[in-house]
């Protein structure tokens, strides 16, 4: 038997086979915000001073007040990478006085509520800007490495980092930064490593940290073309005690977010990072008006969301965080 179609108060025909969308309290019922302001967490670049840079930094003297106002759009947390001071056999990665360490810091101070993520590796402090040390002959030093990462994560957990991101992809790496933090009373303190592609979407974010590496660094990355041993590091990661992976690129890691998560090849919250080259693409490296990106923004975030992630690390959280408070709910 055929049935007339049924309008709108407006007017317009519903063609569709459910009458779900004709009725407005059903909707609102079923709707679910694909995308909140605390599904996202910013990345804050800190520099010594204000220089141009391929993306968005700031100053140690910046932290509290952008923190503070991320606080308040209701984002779930930030992650803070900082310039080191010196660069010769690790330099300052592993002091206590670290520029990281204070960011950190000025970062709880403003918020002590929002979480906030670090990154738990070397390129920032090595003459080479390789993330791993190594000996008088070149030669890579397994031991030195993880010695210095586990001081670094050490103190960057007694100054109140919530989630620490071990990032050099060495092997034992998560594992040894768990030992350190349990030893030291830090059971609570979760840790994210990162499990990386291959990929010049990082240039960016290299060239304004002064990071780029002297050398190729993908002997510590995973090839794009090897989603299995991607997904063998992810397990490995999940067995010396990860509580979540963070994947970069983002876009590029799409694959691997639905395979891991859906799959349930791990169990453990998985958080693409849209990297720097992301934001360059999106953004035409920041001369793009936000309101001409910003529609293209959410999908792309919500697309993430929907396909497993946990959430989002994005350079454009202020932006979407903004325009997802004042978003409406469907009528």
């Amino acid at each position: 038997m055929d049935h007339p179609p049924m309008t709108l108060h407006d007017g317009e025909a519903v063609t569709g086979s459910s009458p779900v969308r004709a009725r407005p309290a059903v909707r609102r019922f079923l709707h679910r915000e694909p995308l909140t302001p605390a599904d996202l967490c910013m990345p804050l670049l800190v520099r010594r001073g204000e220089t141009l840079s391929p993306v968005p930094t700031v100053t140690l003297d910046q932290v509290g007040p952008a923190v503070r106002e991320l606080a308040r759009l209701g984002v779930g947390a930030v992650k803070i990478f900082a310039e080191g001071e010196r660069t010769d056999s690790g330099g300052d990665a592993a002091s206590a006085s670290a520029p990281l360490i204070h960011a950190i810091q000025a970062a709880k101070d403003a918020a002590p509520d929002l979480a906030v993520m670090t990154e738990t590796c070397l390129c920032s402090y090595t003459s080479s800007r390789a993330c791993v040390l190594t000996d008088d002959h070149g030669r890579y030093d397994h031991r030195a490495t993880l010695d210095v990462l586990g001081a670094q994560a050490l103190h960057q957990a007694e100054v109140g980092a919530d989630i620490l991101g071990p990032a050099a992809m060495v092997d034992g790496l998560t594992g040894h930064v768990r030992s350190v933090l349990d030893a030291g009373g830090f059971r609570d303190v979760a840790l994210m490593p990162h499990l990386i592609m291959t990929s010049r979407m990082y240039d960016g974010c290299r060239a304004a940290m002064n990071a780029a590496p002297r050398g190729n660094r993908g002997a510590f990355q995973v090839h794009p073309s090897r989603p299995e041993q991607a997904v063998a590091v992810a397990r490995r990661m999940v067995e010396e005690g990860a509580d979540m992976i963070l994947l970069e690129p983002a876009l590029h890691t799409i694959d691997l977010l639905s395979r891991l998560g859906a799959d349930g090849q791990v169990n453990v919250p998985l958080v693409p990072f849209c990297v720097s080259g992301e934001w360059a693409q999106l953004t035409h490296s920041g001369t793009r008006a936000a309101a001409d990106y910003l529609p293209d923004l959410i999908e792309r975030l919500a697309m993430y969301k929907r396909s497993g992630a946990a959430a989002v690390i994005t350079y454009n959280t202020r932006e979407a965080a903004q325009h997802l408070v004042r978003l409406p709910r469907p009528r």
